[in-house]
């Protein structure tokens, strides 16, 4: 996943080197289309790294503003709070634990397209607000088997095994690089923050970093 992430980071990089010549539509500031829908996929960063997919839509308000939704799915996610009270619970009867998050999000907000081009390649700013839906998954091994929590005489909370409902946060930035009349290649790095839930007790945040590569249309 670390070498996904390499190469990924690679692509942005290089659509921020490149100075293609001529004008470029893309859902930008240059661009005459209101609308524009992608599907992105990429590595997933944080305590622990997978991959993601997901989809975005957006809606041009003002020549430089667009609003948008998204919504995606992150595979393994984790947090040292979470293998730090899995491996208390696995320490107590004699086994070891493997704890993981899997979330599907979804924000709302706005896409700034800035006045500066490098070429056909358009830097963004984005941010949005929305929520998530959290399903913790905490596996128990004994001399390297997963065994089912109950034989070891544990019943687990939804803090290491159940679905949670959080609230939600992003914001990152990225470019777009358009091929054809209508279609490009988005390419972003993105921030998301999974807010704490008083269902939990001593419930922590989750940090989460996309490293993204997306294409789309424009309409």
């Amino acid at each position: 996943m670390m070498r996904f992430a390499r190469v990924v980071s690679c692509v942005l990089f290089g659509l921020l080197a490149m100075s293609a010549r001529g004008q470029a539509q893309t859902p930008g500031a240059s661009d005459t289309s209101k609308f524009y829908v992608e599907f992105e996929t990429g590595a997933s960063l944080g305590h622990k790294s997978s991959g993601f997919y997901g989809g975005e839509a957006g809606y041009r308000v003002w020549r430089n503003v667009a609003v948008f939704a998204e919504v995606g799915h992150q595979g393994n996610v984790g947090t040292s709070d979470l293998d730090a009270k899995a491996k208390t619970v696995a320490d107590a009867v004699g086994a070891t634990s493997d704890a993981s998050y899997k979330i599907t999000y979804y924000d709302f907000g706005a896409r700034y397209t800035p006045d500066i081009t490098f070429g056909m390649v358009h830097p963004y700013a984005i941010v949005g607000f929305g929520g998530a839906s959290v399903t913790a998954q905490t596996n128990f091994i004994v001399n390297g088997s997963v065994v089912p929590p109950e034989s070891l005489g544990i019943q687990t909370g939804s803090d290491l095994d159940g679905t949670v409902n959080k609230g939600y946060f992003m914001i990152g930035g990225g470019v777009t690089y358009a091929f054809g009349k209508r279609y490009f290649v988005d390419g972003s790095f993105r921030y998301g923050y999974v807010m704490k839930s008083s269902e939990i007790d001593s419930d922590s945040g989750i940090s989460t970093v996309r490293a993204s590569i997306g294409v789309g249309v424009t309409f």
